[in-house]
């Protein structure tokens, strides 16, 4: 027989519910509005709660009737109440109502926003379907294809990248999807290339195009690329940034690479200070782990049918050609097929694909370390700071989390350890210590979240090399460093951004929401030429199974306002 836990704020606090914060924040929200009913109070802890999960909003036609045991031991049972009877409640709450003038917003659909997410998800739609009604750039055709044919001379995998350049010259606004190798940076080049040339022969002004990424990881694959954060310019008093729809960013062209990690309000604000006439091209991969923070934006443009005529998904890879392990597992994890995907880590048929199973902790480790001596030896043997980084780029081990057995912080511990234990790795006599990631942005010192580096000591001094987003070396005194941690092990949403050529995947021996099929994939297709992963087989197949949806209304708001504008306009 089920023991269900009373609906009210006290006892879901209580029972770990809700956190400190969202217990706080309701309490506070109810005292300001002279609000009694739990339900009301509840709801509100429950919205700060889904945010914190990176949910733009609590979605209570999904939540509304479902019960939730509060742990695998305890056998006490969560119950939400009816859609009918909790919506009805929050209609009647004076913190409550379908416009911004109070904090919490309810819409049609059932789904409850904090107020300013509800705006930022409001001007979202705003801005990209005034975009999309915009008319076509004038363009002549016959000389477009004149230009195009010597970058796409034929085959008909390359007409995807085709079709997805031929948009961008000719509309204001552009999504292209694809994973590592399909193409996304090749398609970027043309379009930097083929735009001014166009420019030149119609006689118009050659177009000034901006590249952003969110980190200085991803920037730096970009040719004169740059940081949201950099572009758009923070306020050194106060928040915001100096660019926004005040005062505009000073380009015609905004290509906006790795948008899978760009969480809502960002996004907004990177749109809103582009004018509505600028080309906005976005790259990335939908299938990837989405923002850190509230959103799963760019998955969820790519899968609105109104904005079909502008979205490109690239899916042959040009670097594999269907050849390899590593394609044919992130394929097997993408499309939920846990037979191949087993499969392929079974039969060792592919070189390229590495499954050391769970058995013990201890042969974990073993294995672990056999794996960190073989790889990580290069980097302990460099010879100067370039090439460590150099090294550093070879190989990673990547991790679900960062807390437990195998989460960054004990993996990180464990390979100092070996690295420093083993004569032959070359570390113990060479003068590099540690590699180090930065977890905040730095404006000052040009250091930015995801930006990797060496520490060096040499003659008593400790000293940090990065490269910068010109490529150039550039060190500091350790000190100096903002927020920063050890990145022998990462985890995947931080490695998001960054390939390299051989990761070592740590997966959790025991089920964690963590662990998901687009936190597999994500770690996967980080490896150009190799896989190892470590963990269980079963807790892998599981994550396959299980998907990670965060509820907005992005496709829904968007998808009618693009077809409202259209029907103003026709």
């Amino acid at each position: 027989m089920k023991t269900y836990i009373p609906f009210e704020i006290e006892s879901l606090y209580k029972y770990d519910v809700v956190s400190d914060l969202e217990y706080f924040f309701a309490r506070s929200m109810a005292l300001a509005f002279n609000e009694t009913n739990p339900l009301v109070q509840v709801a509100c802890a429950l919205v700060s709660k889904s945010l914190s999960e990176g949910h733009v909003c609590l979605d209570l036609a999904s939540t509304a009737g479902t019960q939730k045991p509060l742990s695998e031991t305890n056998p006490l049972v969560l119950k939400y109440p009816d859609a009918e009877h909790w919506i009805e409640a929050l209609k009647e709450s004076s913190m409550v109502s379908e416009g911004l003038h109070t904090p919490l917003v309810l819409d049609s659909a059932g789904k409850l926003y904090l107020a300013r997410y509800y705006d930022f998800q409001n001007r979202l739609a705003d801005n990209i379907s005034r975009r999309v009604s915009l008319s076509k750039v004038s363009m002549e055709e016959s000389l477009t294809e004149d230009i195009l044919k010597d970058f796409f001379p034929g085959g008909n995998h390359l007409l995807p990248q085709k079709n997805a350049v031929k948009n961008a010259l000719c509309n204001k606004f552009t999504l292209i999807s694809g994973g590592p190798g399909t193409g996304k940076t090749f398609v970027i080049g043309i379009i930097k290339t083929v735009l001014p040339l166009l420019s030149k022969k119609m006689g118009q002004p050659i177009p000034r195009i901006l590249c952003v990424a969110p980190t200085g990881k991803a920037a730096s694959k970009m040719e004169e690329g740059s940081t949201i954060h950099s572009a758009l310019k923070p306020l050194v008093h106060g928040p915001g940034f100096y660019f926004n729809q005040k005062n505009p960013l000073n380009a015609d062209v905004l290509i906006i690479d790795e948008s899978s990690m760009i969480d809502l309000p960002l996004l907004v604000r990177l749109l809103e200070a582009a004018p509505l006439e600028t080309r906005i091209i976005m790259t990335g991969d939908k299938h990837q782990l989405t923002s850190i923070q509230a959103g799963a934006v760019f998955s969820d443009l790519c899968a609105i049918d109104e904005l079909s005529p502008h979205t490109f998904i690239l899916d042959y890879n040009f670097r594999s050609r269907g050849k390899t392990g590593i394609e044919k597992l992130s394929k097997a994890i993408n499309e939920r097929n846990i037979l191949d995907f087993e499969s392929l880590l079974l039969s060792h048929d592919y070189p390229d694909l590495v499954f050391e199973g769970y058995q013990d902790t201890k042969s974990v480790m073993a294995t672990l370390q056999n794996h960190i001596t073989k790889e990580y030896g290069p980097f302990g043997n460099a010879k100067n700071e370039e090439e460590a980084l150099s090294k550093l780029d070879d190989f990673r081990v990547l991790c679900a989390h960062n807390k437990g057995d195998f989460g960054t912080l004990q993996i990180n511990h464990l390979c100092e350890k070996i690295l420093r234990s083993m004569n032959y790795s070359g570390i113990e006599n060479r003068p590099f210590i540690k590699a180090v990631m930065v977890n905040s942005n730095d404006y000052k010192r040009g250091l930015f979240n995801g930006d990797t580096g060496v520490v060096v000591e040499k003659n008593g001094k400790t000293t940090a090399f990065f490269k910068g987003l010109d490529n150039k070396l550039k060190q500091y005194r350790y000190s100096d460093l903002p927020s920063h941690e050890t990145a022998f092990a990462i985890t995947i949403h931080k490695s998001q951004g960054s390939e390299f050529d051989a990761v070592l995947m740590v997966i959790p021996d025991r089920f964690s929401p963590v662990v998901t099929r687009q936190l597999l994939y994500t770690g996967v297709t980080r490896a150009k030429k190799k896989v190892i992963l470590i963990g269980n087989l079963d807790i892998m197949k599981a994550a396959i199974r299980m998907n990670t949806k965060r509820h907005s209304g992005i496709q829904e708001y968007l998808g009618k306002k693009i077809e409202s504008n259209y029907l103003e306009n026709k």
